[in-house]
Order: C-alpha cells, then sequence, then structure tokens
C-alpha cells in the first residue's frame, strides 16, 4: 500500500508501510533496549505488530532524512503523548491500523490518522458530528459507514496535528469536505484552520491534517 494523497505540501514526508515477512524478520534492528523490553510486555500479538510497524515506518523514514542508522533515530514521548524526535525541527505523527502503518515529519504540525473500514454502529456517526456540519455531512454522496470512517479520520488527524489527540471529542472539530478533490477545510476546538488531504480506498481510509499556512505542492513520500 502507498501513498495515494492529493496536493500535499512538499515538505511532508511519508512512509507507509504493510507487515511482511521481511518486517518480521528484521524488526529488532529498529526498535530500542527499551522498546523492545515494551515490545515483550504486550500480551496481544495485533498490539506487538502494530507498535513494532509503527516503530519501523518512523524510524525508517526519520533515518533516511537524518543521514543515520534506524536504531539510533532518537525518539521520545512528551507529557501530551506526542512522539519527537530531539533537535530535528520536525513534527511527527504516526497511525496504524490492522496490518498497515503510516509515519509523518514535517517542519510544520501535522496529524496522521487511518482505519481499516469495518461495520460500526450508524449512531456513531451522530456522536462524532458537530451540529454545524451534521447537514453537510449528510449530504455527501457516501453510506454511512465511509462517511464515518471518513468523518473519524479527519477529525482525529486534526486533533493529532494540535497536540490534544483524543482528550478532546471529535465532535468539537467542524469539517467541510470536497469528495472530489479529496480534501477539507476543518476547525479545531480552540478556532485554529486546519488542511486536510484524504484518500478512501476498498479496505482504509487515510486522512492526513496540516497547518495551511504555507504553500501546497506535491507530496515528497518516502516509501518501504
Amino acid at each position: 500500500m502507498h501513498p495515494t494523497l492529493r496536493g500535499l505540501p512538499e515538505d511532508i514526508l511519508i512512509c507507509q508501510l504493510s507487515y511482511d515477512d521481511e518486517i518480521d524478520g528484521s524488526w529488532k534492528r529498529f526498535l530500542t533496549d527499551a522498546e523492545i523490553d515494551r515490545r515483550a510486555g504486550m500480551k496481544n500479538e495485533g498490539r506487538k505488530r502494530s507498535f513494532t510497524l509503527g516503530r519501523v515506518a518512523l524510524r525508517s523514514l526519520l533515518a533516511g532524512h537524518l543521514g543515520i542508522q534506524p536504531r539510533d533515530v532518537a525518539l521520545i514521548v512528551e507529557e501530551s503523548g506526542r512522539l519527537a524526535c530531539p533537535n530535528s525541527g520536525l513534527y511527527l505523527s504516526l497511525a496504524h491500523s490492522g496490518d498497515q502503518a503510516i509515519a509523518i515529519a514535517a517542519p510544520r504540525n501535522v496529524g496522521v490518522d487511518m482505519e481499516v473500514i469495518r461495520e460500526k454502529p450508524e449512531a456513531l456517526l451522530n456522536y462524532i458530528l458537530a451540529d454545524g456540519e451534521r447537514q453537510h455531512i449528510k449530504e455527501l454522496p457516501l453510506d454511512v459507514t465511509h462517511s464515518l470512517f471518513l468523518c473519524w479520520t479527519l477529525k482525529e488527524a486534526v486533533l493529532k496535528a494540535n497536540g490534544t489527540g483524543l482528550r478532546r471529542s471529535p465532535k468539537k472539530v467542524e469539517l467541510e469536505i470536497d469528495l472530489e478533490a479529496g480534501s477539507a477545510l476543518a476547525t479545531d476546538p480552540e478556532g485554529q484552520s486546519w488542511t486536510a488531504r484524504f484518500t478512501i480506498e476498498k479496505e482504509y481510509v487515510l486522512s492526513l491534517a496540516f497547518e495551511s499556512n504555507l504553500q501546497s505542492t506535491d507530496a515528497v513520500a518516502e516509501s518501504g
């Protein structure tokens, strides 16, 4: 699976990976000893794979940009819960769902979310929609399931980008979606505006939000 997002700023770097036999046999060279211990403490195999794949994607991306070995990439978790690479000048975001992971880095605030499409209660869509966007979303030519995952990924990407994550309700983010262009404008709980790009594929929805104070051009994508 490779990024198909259109119109991203050229300063946003992307690495999108699928879990496969190659990663299963090489992940130890990407993780620190502390991360290997953390992984060993996870009882759920799916959680282990997601954690591993996310770190491999993020370290692959940053190692290529910084010109160092993946295991030498310094990663910390800030008090907010956000991942950071000290002294890199980059903001980071990471998402994983199923056997897929995507890592992004940029010199601006960015957030990414990805979800495998699956059946969810219709009421969940109403739960995450703000009153001011409800009619707009319901007029989109999408079924309820796809509308739900599109809105959810867009809102979570925005909340990741502004550093709050799901500590703030998705209902606090309001969307204006251009389905044909694969883009959206969003307003976060603090009233800040964000630009987002998204893609709806057969099995998943992927959304990426970023500060829109710089000119957008084509994406620079790193894939492995």
